[in-house]
């Protein structure tokens, strides 16, 4: 039962269209092949990619409706969100989805209630998920805790079933975000409630206050079985305990990948890519640094990676690799001594210094070793555990796969999971 087609709010066709109430007021909703993203397109499956472009004061909806479904008593579903470019006011909410029992409703009409809606909601300045279901009495029985929605792409999936029988109390709202479960609702009263059509998108309730872009993809859904995550590297399989950490570096909007499709996870890390890692981290995915002037002497104007390298060094995070002239080195592989460096530095500021290692917690950086002090505090902040028992490595060069899960702890990148 995936859904491969939906429909908008005022038209049938995929493409820019006004939802809700005409006028200049209304929202709009793009509809494309992916959408926009550092370096390239972001796309889970490239084929329900959509932009809702919310201009305040607009407190009408832009969405697309799946018709689908047909008076199901189970339906799962599961998509992709980043509502990064987001703004909203502290309290301010709508509805991200919502799955109706009504009768089929050609948008903008309702015909209805949600049997299940999710919610996206401003609490202390973050971005946060909850989610509701109706019972037969009318009313909504609600999670009991939100949960956070980082910035990026993240992944919801919900599985939402009635009761079997009138009485029988034993329907159910599971929730899954990044590949976690989370709080559910379990011993509904809703055998009366069916799901009929779904709506995705600003689906209702919009306050004024919110505006900017809230971006979606990959919208999947079925009666039952966990749908799961899409993998967006052919090269890197979910089996992998690395997955997480590269899949959650893409989703943060830090990386995408060596090519298309393909992430390299062993490839060793260069000193031009590391810097590139390092000010999307620091900065943000939509941080442009300033065009390069020629700072150092190996990195001249025109350089892939000149704007990222300068400012890092602006950024007091590099003096480069050696004087006289001064040089970067852009092309040598990053060891992972150096790595430590470069994190603790990225994490805590230009000026950060250390305490005063102990020398016995690798048996491979003596007390003596140049980089003590950086690689035992990283181990101290839990973003190292070494290469091996009682080892760090430090000579050896970083391997991509390595940074990936260097960079989510450094930074506290959500790391997905695939779920059950």
């Amino acid at each position: 039962m995936e859904i491969s087609t939906m429909r908008h709010a005022t038209a049938l066709t995929l493409g820019l269209v006004l939802l809700g109430a005409a006028g200049a007021s209304a929202g709009t909703l793009t509809v494309r092949p992916g959408v926009p993203n550092v370096g390239g397109v972001a796309r889970f499956s490239g084929s329900q990619g959509l932009e809702v472009n919310v201009a305040s004061p607009n407190a009408n909806p832009a969405y697309v409706q799946s018709s689908h479904p047909n008076a199901e008593g189970t339906y799962r579903v599961r998509f992709y969100v980043n509502a990064r470019n987001l703004a909203m006011g502290e309290g301010d909410e709508f509805d991200l989805f919502a799955a109706y029992d009504g009768a089929d409703a050609v948008p903008p009409a309702t015909n209805g209630s949600p049997a299940f809606r999710l919610v996206i909601r401003r609490v202390s300045g973050q971005n946060r998920l909850s989610a509701y279901a109706r019972l037969n009495s009318g009313n909504e029985s609600q999670i009991a805790s939100t949960v956070l929605l980082a910035n990026g792409w993240r992944e919801i999936e919900v599985n939402w079933a009635k009761a079997t029988a009138s009485g029988a109390n034993n329907g159910s709202l599971g929730l899954w975000v990044d590949g976690l479960a989370r709080t559910g609702l379990t011993g509904l009263n809703n055998d009366l409630e069916t799901v009929n059509y779904a709506r995705w998108g600003s689906v209702n309730g919009v306050d004024v206050a919110t505006s900017g872009t809230l971006r979606l993809d990959d919208f999947a859904s079925q009666r039952t079985g966990y749908i799961g995550p899409v993998s967006v590297f052919t090269d890197e399989p979910t089996t992998d305990a690395f997955w997480g950490y590269i899949q959650g570096l893409y989703q943060a909007e830090i990386t995408t990948g060596c090519a298309t499709g393909q992430f390299c996870p062993f490839n060793n890390v260069t000193r031009a890519e590391m810097a590139v890692f390092l000010v999307r981290a620091m900065h943000g995915p939509a941080f442009v640094p300033p065009a390069g002037t020629g700072v150092f002497s190996d990195v001249p104007v025109g350089y892939w990676a000149i704007d990222y390298i300068e400012q890092l060094y602006h950024d007091g995070i590099t003096t480069g690799c050696a004087n006289s002239p001064l040089r970067f080195c852009p092309g040598n592989n990053v060891n992972r001594a150096e790595m430590a460096v470069f994190l603790l530095r990225a994490k805590h500021g230009s000026a950060y210094q250390p305490p005063a290692a102990t020398g016995a917690v690798f048996t491979d950086v003596p007390g003596s070793y140049w980089a003590v002090n950086w690689i035992e505090q990283l181990y101290n902040e839990q973003i190292t555990t070494g290469c091996a028992p009682g080892q760090y490595c430090p000579g050896d060069f970083a391997l991509r796969l390595q940074m990936a899960a260097f960079l989510c702890r450094t930074f506290g990148f959500p790391q997905p999971q695939v779920g059950p």
